[in-house]
């Protein structure tokens, strides 16, 4: 739950850094790519299916090879 509350709060702080600095920026031709950038690295860091995958994949090398196979013999 504190994970949480630490998430929502660094992307508010963001995204009011966000409202203070973006006007701030001279206008420029194709200047749309920084908010797509950020839109991207938000929903790669909040997406809940790509976290659960990236644990799946940590817990299975935690324990690959130790599930099956220990014995120490090789194969017949």
């Amino acid at each position: 739950m504190l994970e949480w509350l630490l998430a929502a709060a660094v992307f508010t702080v963001l995204m009011l850094a966000l409202v203070v600095v973006l006007p701030r920026l001279k206008p420029r031709k194709g200047g749309g790519g920084l908010i797509i950038a950020l839109g991207m690295i938000f929903a790669s860091v909040f997406d809940p299916a790509k976290a659960a995958a990236i644990e799946q994949l940590d817990r299975h090398k935690e324990t690959e090879g130790k599930e099956e196979g220990e014995s120490g013999g090789g194969p017949a």
